[in-house]
């Protein structure tokens, strides 16, 4: 089950990626042409080339969760005994999913908020709440991939490597360039 799940959220996360990568390509290509072959431009190009790549940046951060590419303390933990490495990899995961909950909560009450009182994206044109929306989505994401890890930690609480952990509790593969 959790492996299915683990996988449905893997491509979710690639398929945004992607896509938005793709999409912003596509902006900034436009971009240069209308510019230096039309010498004109669209106002709002820049400003949903800018959103789209944040986007696709965000997605791989959530990926990185679960790839372990997010910087943390690997000396002490490795020179530790495996009762303080298990208190340890709690207290570091247990921060991550405090921190990524707590921005989730505020991230909801702040778009609930622009969206109450209806400012408008000034170059996109858009209600202020949609771009907006990807820190409540990305909050939730990431609560999502850190409550999976401390899950599987609990199988293991001493593991070395608890982004490792999970994805050998998952039998998942670790991304091209993760070194255990």
């Amino acid at each position: 089950m959790l492996k299915k799940f683990d996988g449905l959220l893997s491509v979710i996360e690639t398929w945004f990626m992607v896509s938005l990568f793709l999409l912003g390509l596509a902006l900034a290509t436009l971009q240069v042409v209308l510019r230096y072959v039309f010498n004109t431009g669209i106002h709002w190009l820049e400003a949903g080339l800018v959103t789209a790549l944040i986007w696709a940046m965000l997605f791989g951060a959530v990926r990185a969760v679960r790839d372990g590419f997010h910087p943390r303390v690997d000396l002490v933990p490795s020179l530790a005994s495996p009762k303080v490495r298990a208190v340890l990899n709690f207290i570091g995961i247990g921060s991550a999913f405090a921190l990524s909950t707590y921005v989730l909560i505020d991230a909801v009450f702040y778009a609930k908020f622009i969206n109450m009182i209806n400012v408008l994206h000034p170059e996109l044109e858009i209600k202020m709440v949609y771009p907006f929306l990807i820190v409540p989505i990305m909050a939730a994401l990431m609560t999502l991939r850190y409550a999976l890890v401390l899950y599987t930690l609990c199988f293991n609480p001493s593991a070395t490597s608890p982004d490792g952990q999970y994805r050998d509790h998952i039998g998942a593969k670790p991304t091209k360039g993760v070194v255990e």
